[in-house]
C-alpha cells in the first residue's frame, strides 16, 4: 500500500457540508471510485462511528455487487496520544466480529472520496485484519472547489456514446469541465439519472478523442433539446491531464480571438 500522503486530510467531513457541498454520487459512479481505489491499492482511514478517534489505514481489496473488503494494517491511536497501537488492533475491528457503522476517506487523484459502510470485522492469521459487508450505503466526492465549466459553441465539440458494439451515437456537448460535460440530447430514447455509458469519447476537430466513462447525473426537460449532465467515472492519468489542457485551452480561445 502506498505511503499515506501527510498533505491530505483524512478526516471525514460533517453531514451538514456533504448536504451543502452536493457530494453524494449516484451507484453507478459510486461504484467506479471505489474500484479504482482498489485498483490502486490507494490509503483508506476507516473509522468506527461510535470511536471517531480511533482509526486505521487499510486498502480495498474486494469491491463488487456484493459487497466490499478492505484489508487493514497497523494501528493508529488518532488524537490522543495515550492510545496505544495495541488498543487500536485489539478494539478495531470488534474481536466479536459484530457488525458496526463505518466511514472511510481516501484520495483519487487529489479528490476526497468519503463514504459509509457497514461492516464485520474478520482475522485472516497470519495475514492483516479484515473490514467486510453490504457495498456502502453512501460514497461522496468532494473538491476544494468547483470544477470552472466552458460553454462550447454549437458544432464544436461532440460526444460519441457507444450504446452496444456497432452502435454509436453523438450529441453535441453544451459546456465541459474536468469532472462532467452537459449534452443537447437531440435524439429519441430518454436516458434515465444513473445511466452509465463505459465506452464514450469527447471529440473536439483537429485534437485527438478523450475516452471516457459518463454517468448520467441530472435532466432539464424543460429545455429545447433535452440537457443530460453528465459526470466521468475514473480516468487513466494521462486521459486526466489532456482533458484539464483541452477545459483550459477552450477557456482560453475567446481571449486569443480578441
Amino acid at each position: 500500500m502506498p505511503a499515506q500522503n501527510d498533505h491530505f486530510d483524512f478526516l471525514p467531513e460533517p453531514p451538514g457540508l456533504l448536504v451543502e457541498a452536493r457530494a453524494l454520487v449516484a451507484q453507478p459512479l459510486a461504484r467506479a471510485l471505489l474500484r479504482e481505489l482498489s485498483r490502486r491499492a490507494a490509503p483508506v482511514a476507516v473509522r468506527p462511528r461510535r470511536d471517531p478517534a480511533l482509526h486505521r489505514f487499510g486498502c480495498i481489496v474486494e469491491c463488487d455487487d456484493d459487497g466490499i473488503a478492505i484489508d487493514l494494517v497497523g494501528g493508529h491511536g488518532g488524537d490522543d496520544g495515550a492510545r496505544g497501537t495495541a488498543r487500536d488492533l485489539a478494539a478495531m475491528p470488534a474481536a466479536d466480529g459484530t457488525e458496526d457503522d463505518y466511514v472511510g476517506v481516501a484520495y483519487l487523484d487529489g479528490v476526497k472520496i468519503q463514504f459509509d459502510a457497514r461492516l464485520r470485522g474478520v482475522a485472516l492469521p497470519p495475514g492483516p485484519a479484515r473490514l467486510h459487508g453490504a457495498p456502502p450505503l453512501a460514497v461522496y466526492r468532494l473538491q476544494r472547489r468547483d470544477a470552472y465549466r466552458v460553454p462550447i459553441p454549437p458544432g464544436q465539440g461532440r460526444c460519441v456514446i457507444r450504446e452496444a458494439p456497432g452502435t454509436e451515437r453523438s450529441f453535441g456537448i453544451v459546456d465541459l469541465s474536468v469532472r462532467g460535460l452537459l449534452l443537447a440530447w437531440q435524439e429519441e430514447g430518454r436516458p434515465a439519472v444513473g445511466n452509465v455509458w463505459e465506452h464514450s469519447r469527447i471529440e473536439f476537430a483537429g485534437r485527438p478523442p478523450l475516452p471516457c466513462m459518463l454517468v448520467a447525473s441530472r435532466i432539464d426537460e424543460a429545455a429545447d433539446p433535452i440537457r443530460v449532465g453528465c459526470e466521468f467515472g475514473p480516468m487513466p492519468p494521462e486521459v486526466e491531464r489532456a482533458l484539464q489542457v483541452l477545459v483550459n485551452d477552450l477557456q482560453l480561445e475567446p481571449r486569443r480571438g480578441r
